[in-house]
Formats: C-alpha cells, structure tokens, sequence
C-alpha cells in the first residue's frame, strides 16, 4: 500500500508532469545524421561500367554490377537490404551526369574525389600521332588537348580502358601499374638483360652466314617463358607481368655492337676513343679486342674505325601472344668503315 500510495505522489509531481507534457523524441533519432543519405537511384543509360561504385562501398553485398545482355552493359544494382545509405558509391560515381543519385548533397569537390584502382592510364608522347581518338572514346571527360599535347586527367580517369581500345597506335596509351615499384625494376632488368644476351648471340650467329647482308633487317623472336618463372617469382601474377612487359617492349630500343676481328689493322684508334676501357690491344693478335660486359654500346668506335670492324645495329621489340618478336636494322649513323 505505502509503494502506491508513493508512485501516486512521484507521479503528481510539478515537475514530472511538466516534463511529460514536453516530453519529444531526441533530436539525433528523430533527425537523420550528417553522412545519412536516401537509398542510392541508378540510371543505367548513363553507367560506363567502371566498378567504383562497388569497390567504394564499405557495405559488403550493398551494391554489385549486373550484366544486361540486350544492353550489352553492366549496371549497379542495389540491395535495400544491405545498403547504409552512406552515399559513398555516389561520391565516387564519375559520370556526368550522375549514374547514381542520393539526397540532394551527394556531390563532394572535385579535389577529394578518389577513385580506388592501382593502375594509372597515361599518354606516351613518343608514341601518340594526336589523332585524339581517345578524347572521342572517354566518357568521363579525363582526356584533353593543349597545344598538340594529350594529357589524362588522373582525378577523373576511371580506367575503364575505352581510349586504349579506341588508340590506333600500339602504346601511345599506356596502363601503368603504382604498385609494386620495386618488383617492376627487377622485371625490368631481367628482360633487357636477357634479351641482350639472346640478341647478341643470334646477330653473332645470322652474321657468319655465307649469305649475309648488312644492309638487311634481321628478324628474331623471344619466347616470353624464358624470362617468366624468373619474373614471377619476383611478382606471382602472370597478368601483371605479362604487362608490365608488354609496356617496356612498346618503346625498349637497344643498340648492338657487334665485333669483326677478321677486319681489324691494329691500329688501336677506337682504343683512345672508349670512354670505358671496353677495348683492349691483344698484342699476341695484333688486334683489338671488345669487352662485351664494359661496352656501354655508345656507337663512337663505329664512328672511330675506318676498317668497319664493329657493326652498329638497332633492335626494337614487340610483344605478340607468348613472343618478343626482335627486328634488327642497321643503325642510322654513319660510321667509317
């Protein structure tokens, strides 16, 4: 009886029913936070299938690409059920206008906008002819032309792949990886050191033909498993490498130096000339020997001898399916001999 009669006299407080006649909901339940957003809306007409809506969502299962067949594109698909409405996938969208929508305030500035990828697309100068059939291709507006110059804009490069694809030219756009920098430098090393030596042999060998000409292209061809268990245990992802070849072999220039002794006088010139100390007077022959390991291929003994005893010749490469196919040709400088 006491404890009724207590709430009776609790509950009649002034104070109590002045703060149940107040009394409303919290304001950071009843109003929505900052960073809350509306279920994502998605116009699939304008979607380039770029995937940074799903790699951008903190969400797993929110937000997932779907194939449509009789669109022949892909578009996001949201999942209500998972999604946070946290309106990451629409910050992130790089379509103009918006392939996704959310709220009124779903732009961030431009500065801010980060793209999650670890590729890089960029414009080979020495390889592009400014036809600018790329600026044609990309649909986000990253590519533009200044003073015959074609730059990318990396704030707003999706990496979709479009310009390379509509690029005439093998190389001039390039995909180039920002991981792995280190790994990259062992590869690269690997390659031109191999490819030297198998050069070197091969030019030893087409030159003791009986029907050699010097004035002819040589073509020779590089089996690309010969470099690629070395390589992958340097990086273990076949698709990487095969890459990260395939862009050092579009612009890789090698000159070769090759050695005639049958043509050499003696008459140590080119010796004096070699800023390495690669030649050496062999005074048992009567000739002057070439270090194949000291020889920075500089051409000036070609330059210097007047008896053609080194022969100068370019190589450039071009990666086909499992191949390097080497095309070698005698070098544009005019030598002595």
């Amino acid at each position: 009886m006491s404890s009724v009669i207590w709430y009776i006299y609790e509950f009649a407080r002034k104070k109590w029913i002045k703060r149940f006649l107040d009394a409303k909901t919290d304001p950071e339940i009843a109003e929505s936070p900052s960073r809350f957003r509306d279920f994502p809306e998605v116009q699939k007409e304008l979607c380039i299938s770029c995937g940074a809506c799903v790699a951008s969502c903190p969400s797993p299962g929110a937000i997932k690409l779907v194939r449509d067949d009789e669109m022949e594109m892909a578009y996001p698909v949201i999942n209500k059920s998972a999604c946070i409405r946290c309106g990451f996938c629409v910050e992130v969208c790089p379509t103009e206008p918006k392939t996704l929508k959310t709220g009124e305030n779903y732009l961030i500035k431009e500065e801010y906008k980060i793209l999650p990828k670890d590729t890089l697309y960029v414009i080979d100068d020495y390889l592009c002819i400014r036809c600018e059939k790329c600026l044609e291709a990309c649909k986000v507006g990253a590519i533009s032309s200044h003073d015959n110059i074609i730059t990318i804009d990396q704030s707003k490069c999706v990496s979709c792949g479009d310009c390379i694809n509509a690029c005439p030219i093998k190389g001039a756009i390039k995909e180039v990886f920002i991981t792995n920098i280190d790994e990259q430098k062992e590869i690269i090393n690997l390659l031109v050191e191999n490819l030297e030596k198998a050069i070197n042999l091969e030019v030893e060998r087409v030159r003791k033909l009986p029907d050699y000409d010097p004035d002819k292209i040589i073509k020779l061809e590089f089996p690309l498993s010969k470099i690629m268990k070395k390589a992958l245990k340097i990086l273990p992802d076949e698709e990487k490498v095969t890459k990260i070849v395939e862009n050092i072999t579009d612009r890789l220039k090698i000159n070769v130096i090759t050695w005639d002794e049958d043509k050499c006088k003696g008459c140590r010139l080119c010796i004096d000339e070699c800023p390495t100390g690669a030649l050496k007077y062999n005074e048992e022959k009567g000739i002057t020997e070439r270090d194949p390991e000291k020889c920075l291929r500089c051409s000036i003994c070609y330059q210097t001898c007047p008896f053609g005893v080194p022969g100068l010749y370019t190589a450039r490469f071009l990666l086909k399916d499992d191949k390097i196919l080497i095309t070698l040709k005698p070098s544009q400088i005019v030598g002595r001999g």
